[in-house]
């Protein structure tokens, strides 16, 4: 089953075993999707979200220039994070191919 959490620009195919947002030993049916980790192996992206996240780390660049240089440097780092997922998208991402002709 997928999970949606459109805050974390993510999805989650949910598989207990391989869950990061568990707990140890919970034995939960479904993710905790606030304690969602962007590198679980359940995590997915569509090429929307990632597009997205690009998005949101230029609006934050652009909020960082407007802070002194320790908030903003922090603001730049977490912009820097968000392009990172979005690069691992693409550089990982798996798409529905046509059957050849």
């Amino acid at each position: 089953m997928l999970y949606d959490n459109p805050h974390a620009l993510l999805i989650c195919l949910y598989k207990h075993d391989r869950a990061l947002c568990q707990r140890d030993g919970a034995v939960d049916d479904a993710p905790t999707l606030d304690r969602g980790v962007p590198s679980c192996s359940n995590a997915l992206r569509t090429d929307q979200q990632a597009a997205l996240l690009r998005e949101k780390a230029a609006h934050i660049d652009k909020r960082a220039a407007l802070h002194p240089k320790p908030m903003g440097d922090r603001l730049r780092a977490n912009a820097d994070k968000l392009r990172a997922f979005a690069d691992e998208h693409d550089q990982f991402r798996f798409t529905r191919q046509e059957k050849p002709a």
